[in-house]
């Protein structure tokens, strides 16, 4: 159960947001989660374009920007000392990373889309 002003990720926002200075704070106690936030954050900041809906999607980055997606991805999860993912599959223009864990590892597959996606805003 969450805490007092928490939601967990099956609660309804709606009746939450309008209960005045109490702030609705959504959980996500998921890992995969949690690296699926830090991986667009870290693809955002590089000036990457992509297009993603969740964390079971692939991410699909703009089309001639999946060279460098793949450096930033790799060197945040792959490289180094106890590092969280490894490179199952790399071709050209997709790469399929899978969690080092040994139950259930969860799988992140990175796209080059056939298009460029613009940002809104």
């Amino acid at each position: 159960m969450a805490e007092k002003g928490k939601l967990s990720k099956t609660a309804r926002a709606s009746t939450h947001f309008a209960k005045g200075e109490q702030q609705a704070v959504v959980e996500n106690d998921s890992s995969r989660g949690k690296v699926f936030v830090e991986v667009k954050k870290l693809l955002t900041e590089a000036g990457i374009g992509f297009q993603n809906l969740s964390s079971s999607h692939p991410i699909i980055v703009n089309k001639g920007s999946f060279d460098g997606a793949l450096t930033v991805v790799k060197g945040a999860l792959v490289d180094g000392d106890g590092s969280r993912y490894k490179v199952e599959k790399e071709e050209p223009g997709q790469a399929v990373l899978v969690e080092n864990t040994n139950k259930e590892p969860g799988r992140m597959v990175i796209k080059e889309s056939p298009f460029a996606w613009y940002a809104a805003g």
